[in-house]
C-alpha cells in the first residue's frame, strides 16, 4: 500500500466536517465496520486494510490517493469544466490536476439528469482513477440496471468515456444515453442524427425493440469502455 502519512489526521479531519458531528459508532456502522477498528485507524494505532479504505474514500467521496497523500484539511477539492461545441461539462479533478472518474452510485442515479451539470452535485459523487486508462480524455462510471444488455448483469459497473462530438458516432457502438425521459441506458447506437435528427437505440436481448432518441432529448453520451462485475461470468 502506498504511504498514508495523512491517513489519520484526514480521517479525523474529514469526520469531523461533517454537521452535525459524525460520531465514530455512527460512521462504523455505515461503512460496515467496527467502532474499535475507526478508533484505532484515527489514532494511528492500526493501518486501514483496502477493502476499508475504498469505502472510506467512496464515503467522503475524495480519492485514495488523497486521502493517503495531501492534508485535507488544506485542500478544496477542485472542479473543472469542459466546455466544447455547445455542451458543458462538470468533471472533479485530484491533487494533480489529472481528472478524477466519478462514479453515480445507485441512490444518485435518480437525480442524474438534474444534478450532471451542477458541480455541488458532481462534487459530491465518489472519485477513483484508472492507471490504465488515458489521461487525456474523461471517464465516469455508472451502475447497470436490468436485463436488456446481455452479458451484463445488474449491479455491474459500466466505464464510459465522455463523447462531445455525437455526429462521430459509428453504427452498432455501445454508449450509455443519458436522456431527459429514460436517465441512463446502455444501449447500441445507430446514428441517424444528420438526417432524421436521431438517435436509434438497440438492446442486446431481442426481447426489446429498438427506439429512436430525438438530439433534442439528449443530455450526455458516454462510449462504452468497459465494465466491472464482482461475480465470475457463468
Amino acid at each position: 500500500m502506498k504511504s498514508i502519512t495523512y491517513f489519520a489526521q484526514n480521517l479525523v479531519w474529514l469526520r469531523n466536517q461533517l454537521a452535525p458531528k459524525l460520531s465514530q459508532q455512527r460512521l462504523a456502522d455505515e461503512i460496515g465496520i467496527k467502532k474499535s477498528t475507526l478508533a484505532a485507524y484515527e489514532v494511528g494505532r492500526s493501518e486501514p486494510n483496502f477493502g476499508d479504505l475504498v469505502k472510506l474514500a467512496a464515503y467522503f467521496t475524495i480519492s485514495i490517493d488523497d486521502f493517503l497523500q495531501i492534508d485535507c484539511s488544506q485542500k478544496i477539492k477542485p472542479v473543472a469544466r469542459h466546455k466544447t461545441t455547445d455542451r458543458v461539462l462538470v468533471t472533479t479533478v485530484d491533487s494533480t490536476t489529472r481528472e478524477n472518474i466519478e462514479f453515480v452510485p445507485v441512490r444518485a442515479l435518480g437525480g442524474y439528469t438534474q444534478g450532471y451539470g451542477d458541480v455541488d452535485y458532481v462534487q459530491k459523487l465518489p472519485v477513483f482513477q484508472m492507471p490504465f486508462l488515458s489521461r487525456d480524455r474523461k471517464y465516469r462510471a455508472f451502475p447497470y440496471v436490468g436485463d436488456s444488455m446481455p452479458p451484463l448483469r445488474s449491479g455491474s459497473v459500466v466505464f464510459g468515456e465522455y463523447m462531445d462530438n455525437w455526429g462521430s458516432i459509428k453504427n452498432g457502438t455501445l454508449c450509455l444515453i443519458v436522456t431527459s425521459d429514460e436517465g441512463v441506458v446502455l444501449k447500441k447506437v445507430f446514428n441517424y442524427l444528420d438526417d432524421k435528427g436521431v438517435l436509434v437505440l438497440k438492446s442486446l436481448n431481442e426481447r426489446y425493440a429498438p427506439y429512436p432518441v430525438g438530439i433534442n432529448e439528449i443530455l450526455e453520451i458516454w462510449q462504452f469502455v468497459g465494465y466491472f462485475d464482482e461475480r465470475f461470468p457463468e
